[in-house]
C-alpha cells in the first residue's frame, strides 16, 4: 500500500473534477488507485499489485496527516505493508558508508530494520503494531530521525569519530522525541490499551 496526500486547493481546475463527498473513489483509470477528499486534502491510496482491495478498509477511519509532517503531493508517500500481525513503514533508503552495520544495530531495539540492499544502498523498515494515524506520525517521524542521526554519522565516519550502537541509539531516541515535540505529538496513543478494532481484527483473522 502507498499512501499520499495533497491539499484539494493545490490541485486547482482539477481539484473540481473530485468528488468531494468524503467517500473513497476510484483514481481515474489507475488500477488500484483510490482518492478520498476529506478535510480539504486530496488522500491517495494505492493498492499494490498482488494485495487485496480490502486493505483499503483500513484508511476508513485514517485522518488526513498535519502537512508539517508529510510532505505533499509525489514528493513523499509512505509505502504500508502487512506481515504477519504487524505493520511495516518499509522502502526507506540510505547510502552505504564505512561502519554502517553499528546503524543497523542502534536500530533494532526500536523497531528499525536495515539491511544491505546492494551497490551502495541501504533499506531500512520500522515496524507497528496498532493502526492509527497518530501511530503512523510517530513512526513517520522515527523514521526521519533515523534519517537525520544516519547524516550526522556519515560525517563523524568521514572524520574518524566513532560511535558505540547504544550510544546511536540514544541518538535516535532523543532526535524522536525533539521531533514529536517540535509538531506537537503527544507519546501516548489516543485509546491505548483497547482492543484492535474490527477492521483491523478481521484482516489479521
Amino acid at each position: 500500500m502507498r499512501y499520499q496526500q495533497t491539499p484539494i486547493a493545490r490541485l486547482a481546475k482539477a481539484g473540481k473534477f473530485l468528488q468531494s463527498d468524503g467517500a473513497w473513489h476510484p483514481f481515474a483509470e489507475e488500477e488500484g488507485m483510490y482518492y478520498r477528499v476529506r478535510e480539504k486534502v486530496v488522500q491517495r491510496v494505492r493498492i499494490e499489485r498482488g494485495e487485496d482491495d480490502a486493505l483499503l478498509r483500513l484508511f476508513e477511519n485514517f485522518d488526513p496527516m498535519p502537512l508539517r509532517v508529510l510532505k505533499e503531493g509525489f514528493r513523499e508517500e509512505l509505502q504500508l505493508i502487512i506481515d504477519d500481525d504487524r505493520y511495516l513503514l518499509t522502502g526507506q533508503l540510505l547510502r552505504v558508508y564505512n561502519g554502517w552495520e553499528a546503524l543497523a544495530a542502534a536500530g533494532k531495539p526500536l523497531g528499525i530494520h536495515l539491511v544491505f540492499l546492494g551497490g551502495n544502498s541501504l533499506q531500512y523498515s520500522i515496524e507497528f503494531s496498532e493502526w492509527s494515524t497518530h501511530e503512523i506520525i510517530r513512526v513517520l517521524l522515527l523514521s526521519k530521525s533515523f534519517t537525520r542521526v544516519a547524516a550526522q554519522l556519515v560525517r563523524d565516519a568521514a572524520e574518524g569519530i566513532p560511535h558505540l550502537h547504544t550510544e546511536i541509539t540514544g541518538l535516535i531516541r532523543t532526535a524522536h522525541e525533539m521531533m514529536m515535540e517540535q509538531n506537537n505529538i503527544s507519546r501516548e496513543v489516543p485509546g491505548k490499551g483497547k482492543k484492535k478494532d474490527d477492521v483491523q481484527a478481521s484482516l489479521f483473522d
